[in-house]
Parts: structure tokens; C-alpha cells; sequence
């Protein structure tokens, strides 16, 4: 049994669009905990959860940025539940593999599906969050931008955009007993040897999917220091804070959302390379709410 495992916070205008396309990639039940939101995720869920029986979620409370901690204790959760597979993801992301998720994992004899991250990003004129947003999506990068672990540095030093950061492959995890997932979902420990890279796979990420959500990713920097985590533990968030505090939040958007198939980032106008995939895999999705 493939069983999705969330942490949302403030994710109101995604939720139901995110589970509607996961289960259409065949995941059979999702374990979600709310963090502490503070606008109608928590109604949502509940709504969700009372026309839906695969769907079970909890609130954790405000008790601070304990991500990884919390995913693990989702897996485990999920693992008591007879989970076999364990696909964790975040309100933007959108999973997809050719056919469906479940019967490609389940045939696998991997541990561990290695599956990269393909960033989307939205139109400049999208300002507000809403539902029908994603469908707006239709650009990503058109190159390959360096390795993921010089990002923090190159984004600061305006070689790309944020929203052209590559970013670290994420996993689907059999469940195994001892597995911990690491922050972000990026890592595991726990997992058997065997690994597998699947490059037929997906995660579409819609990172910045309206220009006011610039403001609670800036929150979130109050969040991960009072964790006590090190300031390259969420470099985005604490970048964000700088950029809300600086007032240059008009510059930072145009740097980092699309328009006439173009960002407009530091060094110039960067072409983007057309894609519906995301429009076309959630357009269902969003039109049934």
C-alpha cells in the first residue's frame, strides 16, 4: 500500500487539488498533520476528511519548526497503518509518473526511487493565492542551473533566480522500520541498500505560486530560528525576510515569475521554456472543485 505523508501550513488554496491529483496517481490513504495554520487549512482537511475515509489528518499545534520530525512520526503512523510505501510531499508539489505511481513502485525492489524536482513558475500577474492558480503555471527553466549545494550563493549572487535554483532530488521510501526522514524530505536514514534513480518520474514544484506568499515564506524565517537551526537550514526563508524587511518584493516577483515567457532577473531577461504538463495533469483536478 502506497501511503502519502504530509506536513501543510497555511496551505488553504492547495490542499484539495493536491490530494485530488495524489489520488488519481494512486496513493491509497494520506496521513497529514497541520502546523499551526492560521487560515482555512484546518477547515479544509476537515471537509475533506468527512466525504473521504482515506484521508486522516491531525493538528500538531504552533510548537515550531520540527519538520523532520514530524514527517518521521507521519511515516511511522502510516507504516502501524500497513504501509508498504511512503511517498512524503508538500502542498506544491505534484508527483507523477507515467501511468500512475503505484504500479511502477510497487514492481520495483528498490528501497529507495530517487526522482527529480522540476520547478514550474508562475505568471507575473498572478498576485493573490486562489485555487485555479496553478492552471497559470506554464513555464520552467530552460537549463540546468549547477549543483544544488552551491544554490544559496549563487541565488545571492544573482548568477539565477530563486526560482532557478536546481534543487535536490526527493524519494519515495519503502517503509522500513528505523527510517527517519530528513529535512525537507530530501533525505533518508533508516533505508535499505538498494536505490534506484528514476528520471521517468516527477515531482512538479510550484514554489512561488502568487506574489503574496512572499510574506508568510518570510515568516517562516522567525520560525526556523527560534528551532534553533543553522541559518543555511531555510537560506530561502531568511532571504525572503531580508527582501519583505528591504521592500523590494516588486523586484524579487519579476525576478522570479514569468511573463511574455520571460523572467526578469539580474542579470536580464532570461528566456523560459513552455510546459503544460502541470496545467494538463491538474486542469481535472481544479474544474471538479
Amino acid at each position: 500500500m502506497l501511503v502519502g505523508i504530509s506536513l501543510v501550513r497555511n496551505e488553504e488554496d492547495l490542499v484539495e487539488i493536491n490530494l485530488r491529483h495524489h489520488f488519481r496517481q494512486g496513493i491509497e490513504r494520506v496521513l497529514i498533520a497541520d502546523n499551526g495554520s492560521t487560515d482555512g487549512t484546518a477547515r479544509e482537511l476537515e471537509k475533506l476528511a468527512r466525504w473521504d475515509r482515506r484521508i486522516h489528518w491531525r493538528r500538531t499545534g504552533d510548537i515550531g519548526f520540527q519538520q523532520a520530525q514530524l514527517v518521521t512520526e507521519l511515516a511511522q503512523e502510516a507504516m502501524r497503518m500497513g504501509a508498504s510505501w511512503l511517498l512524503p510531499f508538500d502542498a506544491d508539489e505534484f508527483w507523477w509518473a507515467p501511468g500512475g505511481l503505484t504500479t511502477k513502485i510497487t514492481a520495483s525492489r528498490a528501497d529507495l526511487i530517487s526522482v527529480p524536482v522540476v520547478n514550474f513558475i508562475q505568471h507575473r500577474g498572478q498576485l493573490r493565492r486562489d485555487p485555479r492558480a496553478v492552471l497559470a503555471a506554464v513555464y520552467r527553466n530552460s537549463a540546468k542551473l549547477g549543483d544544488f549545494r552551491k544554490a544559496r550563493f549563487s541565488v545571492e549572487a544573482g548568477e539565477y533566480a530563486y526560482v532557478e535554483a536546481p534543487y535536490q532530488r526527493k524519494n519515495i521510501l519503502r517503509a522500513l522500520p528505523g527510517l527517519q526522514i530528513g529535512p525537507g524530505n530530501h533525505t533518508a536514514k533508516g533505508v535499505g541498500p538498494r536505490r534506484s534513480r528514476r528520471d521517468s518520474f516527477a515531482c512538479f514544484h510550484l514554489p512561488l505560486r502568487a506574489k503574496e506568499i512572499f510574506r508568510e515564506k518570510a515568516e517562516q524565517s522567525v520560525r526556523l530560528q527560534a528551532a534553533g537551526l543553522p541559518s543555511w537550514h531555510g537560506w530561502q526563508s531568511h532571504r525572503f525576510a531580508r527582501i519583505v524587511r528591504e521592500e523590494l518584493i516588486d523586484e524579487e516577483w519579476a525576478a522570479n515569475s514569468e511573463l511574455q515567457g520571460c523572467l526578469d532577473a539580474v542579470r536580464g531577461k532570461v528566456p523560459l521554456t513552455r510546459d503544460l504538463r502541470l496545467r494538463e495533469l491538474l486542469s481535472d483536478c481544479v474544474n471538479c472543485e
